[in-house]
């Protein structure tokens, strides 16, 4: 049985989910993909719980909305929810704290309340043909297969899945050692104290003594740690080299070995803190994420390609379809990120042209997937950025 749709959206995390609402409020009828059993991404199933990209770059100002629409609208029912007034000041950036699982209500409430659009969680996208009229998908769900059919398509994946199936000249990867790093997030439960960055520099002093004394593994260093927007909440964010230069997200052997040591990781900190940070004293096992934190895989090839260097001079677009704000936090090992801020703290444009390829009519892509160098995705793979463009992905898509 073949479904009919108007536009199709691959992949439920930020990006896709700015898509499909955006095209549902468009009038268009709707199908959103997705593999987990939550919308939101890495913000709901890798627990990254921060929001980054809302807002505008200049921290010597009041805070400010970068991108209106869809972004701002979770944006503002976040911090409604989580009692925030204003987002956090951290370093030179605003940043808003979310709760992995607000988002995925969040998400819920807004898909619920489109008539337009349709749903389809723990589906794999197993196909992608190009047809006269447009564009045929296979999905699989278990055991069951599906076919449908669109005039539009929107790839949200994160990893260019469908320009991997089309043609290896539609989509690139950074070498092995220079792609971003992964990361493994976990909630931690009655969290007791108060945690300032005097907080912060004692703890990573402690770690490192664990470290040298081998009661913990040197994979530890890369542990940060965040307050939740709730009361004795706190979120453990560990970096992983991840086997550095043979680090490769689409071996599932490798991804099993991130997760894993993600796990054991997480499970050697919470014994060793528990044992030696009173704040820790009564704190159960951290709960863990459905998967780790991927910050870049493969990315289209569009019309255009966005660079770190126009980002950094801030260059503005006339078919500019979404605004970035987010310096770019390359992350290409885990001892930290390195930052590269936009010359002025101004926003810079994204053209029209990182999200299609004119090669492909009514093939989009937007999110982590865009047409973008290696540095320039370090600013725009972050959830903010990944709602706007996906957001003005299916406003390209309505037009069709």
């Amino acid at each position: 049985m073949t479904e009919e749709w108007d536009i199709i959206v691959a992949g439920g995390g930020s990006a896709g989910l700015a898509a499909a609402l955006t095209a549902a409020r468009g009038g268009a009828r709707t199908l959103l993909i997705e593999r987990q059993t939550k919308l939101g991404g890495m913000g709901t199933n890798a627990l990254v719980h921060t929001f980054c990209g809302l807002f505008h770059p200049d921290s010597s100002a009041p805070w400010a909305w970068l991108n209106a629409g869809i972004p701002q609208e979770i944006g503002q029912a976040m911090m409604t929810q989580t009692g925030q007034a204003a987002p956090d000041l951290m370093g030179r950036v605003y940043v808003l704290r979310q709760h992995p699982s607000l988002y995925a209500s969040i998400a819920d409430d807004l898909c619920s309340a489109e008539s337009n659009l349709t749903r389809q969680s723990g589906s794999e996208w197993t196909g992608l043909l190009q047809t006269s009229s447009g564009w045929q998908v296979t999905t699989h769900s278990r055991g069951v297969s599906q076919l449908h059919r669109s005039r539009a398509l929107i790839d949200t994946t994160g990893d260019a899945t469908g320009a991997r199936w089309l043609s290896p000249e539609l989509w690139t990867i950074a070498p092995p050692e220079r792609l971003y790093r992964p990361a493994y997030v976990c909630s931690l439960p009655h969290v007791t104290g108060e945690h300032d960055e005097g907080w912060r520099l004692a703890m990573s002093a402690l770690i490192f003594k664990g470290i040298r004394s081998k009661a913990l593994p040197e994979s530890a260093m890369g542990a940060a740690f965040r307050d939740s927007t709730f009361a004795q909440e706190m979120f453990m964010t560990i970096d992983l080299e991840a086997g550095q230069g043979q680090w490769d997200p689409f071996d599932p052997t490798k991804r099993a070995e991130v997760e894993t040591t993600g796990r054991s990781t997480a499970m050697s900190l919470w014994r060793y803190l528990r044992e030696h940070h009173a704040d820790f004293q009564h704190c159960p096992p951290p709960q863990f994420p459905a998967q780790a934190g991927i910050r870049e895989t493969a990315r289209y090839i569009g019309d255009e390609t966005l660079t770190g260097d126009e980002l950094a001079a801030n260059k503005r677009f006339e078919n500019e379809i979404a605004l970035a704000g987010w310096p770019m936090e390359k992350r290409e090992n885990a001892r930290g990120p390195k930052f590269r801020y936009f010359d002025q703290a101004q926003p810079a444009g994204i053209p029209a042209g990182c999200l299609k390829n004119s090669r492909y009519p009514g093939l989009f892509f937007a999110g982590r997937c865009l047409s973008a160098d290696h540095e320039a995705l370090a600013s725009v793979r972050v959830m903010g950025t990944c709602m706007a463009t996906g957001q003005a992905a299916a406003q390209l898509a309505l037009k069709l």
